[in-house]
């Protein structure tokens, strides 16, 4: 087996939008474009010999034609360097990638809307689209056909839950569920099982199983995560694997809790947002009324303050604490 250079990124959610105002928007959808771009960036400048994409690659089943002109652009931009790119569709694509004329021209571009398989070099990927009721079976399907290729070196590319994964700042596990998978099934031809769907990058099953993470936050759950992109070098005896991080907008997130009597106003006054981080202000320890809501909205104007976030959202709505017992930096960059 050739030493191969390999990189996978996943859940780029092109189109995904933040911001209340019409040019914060723009600017976050722009950054989730330049993440990926600094991905593609990368990958040619190191010369890496397959890229990998493991779904959620647009935000919305039906993305605007400019979305996905512009991602296929970033995309012809690493293929035409001879780099072969590997994509699948899943959940919020809807299980299938929009048509485009280079998948039918350009011989380096593999989207794959339906089970299949692809050799590059003396690697054969496995992929298939997201499965939500029955992934196991699909699961079977995938070691059914490495056991027909015993001598082949496979990678399965997916977009799915696996068992023991790991989300969110309380570190929920998930595990023992029917939609979890569990790569005890696969043969030992299969090298690596890389997925998108959770937005952590972790290892898990005993270094099989590989979330690439995403490239950017798209949630304030994602608040101390790194976010980037997996390499791996991989030949006949070793698998190397390279977490490379990218710079990513600022986040912070603001728990006030306030007791039964005390005004909300006099907490809001005494707190500063920053105006161009993206922030989240959960008000936890009682509900708050519509007048107090709208207190709150009228406090932070959409023009000074467009990148944030506040919860409750609804009056009579109690939140519990989500962040005040994790260590959270800050500014998370």
């Amino acid at each position: 087996m050739i030493r191969l250079k390999i990189l996978a990124t996943a859940d780029s959610h092109f189109g995904f939008l933040y911001g209340r105002t019409a040019e914060s928007r723009k600017v976050y959808s722009k950054r989730m474009f330049k993440a990926f771009d600094t991905t593609v960036d990368f990958a040619v400048r190191n010369e890496v010999d397959l890229f990998l994409h493991g779904g959620d690659m647009f935000n919305r089943s039906k993305p605007d034609k400019r979305i996905i002109s512009k991602a296929y652009e970033l995309i012809n931009k690493l293929t035409s360097q001879g780099i072969p790119f590997v994509g699948i569709p899943v959940n919020h694509d809807k299980s299938i990638l929009p048509e485009t004329l280079l998948s039918h021209f350009n011989s380096n571009l593999h989207l794959q809307n339906k089970f299949s398989e692809v050799r590059i070099g003396s690697i054969t990927i496995l992929s298939f689209p997201f499965n939500a009721r029955n992934p196991n079976n699909t699961f079977r399907k995938v070691a059914r056909e490495a056991l027909r290729k015993p001598e082949d070196q496979i990678i399965v590319l997916c977009h799915q839950l696996f068992d023991g994964a790991v989300f969110g700042p309380h570190q929920h596990k998930f595990t023992n569920r029917p939609d979890t998978l569990d790569t005890s099934i696969l043969p030992e031809n299969i090298r690596i099982v890389i997925s998108g769907h959770i937005h952590r990058a972790q290892r898990l099953q005993e270094g099989r199983i590989f979330y690439t993470g995403s490239l950017e936050r798209t949630s304030f759950m994602e608040i101390i995560e790194p976010k980037g992109f997996l390499i791996f070098d991989l030949d006949k005896d070793a698998i190397d694997i390279q977490f490379v991080e990218n710079k990513t907008f600022p986040m912070d997130v603001l728990e006030i809790e306030i007791g039964e009597s005390d005004p909300l106003s006099a907490h809001l006054n005494s707190i500063e947002v920053e105006t161009d981080i993206r922030t989240l202000i959960r008000i936890v320890g009682r509900t708050l009324s519509l007048d107090e809501i709208r207190y709150l909205w009228s406090r932070f104007p959409a023009k000074e303050y467009p990148y944030l976030s506040l919860s409750p959202k609804r009056p009579n709505v109690k939140l519990k604490s989500l962040y005040n017992d994790i260590d959270i930096p800050f500014m998370v960059a």
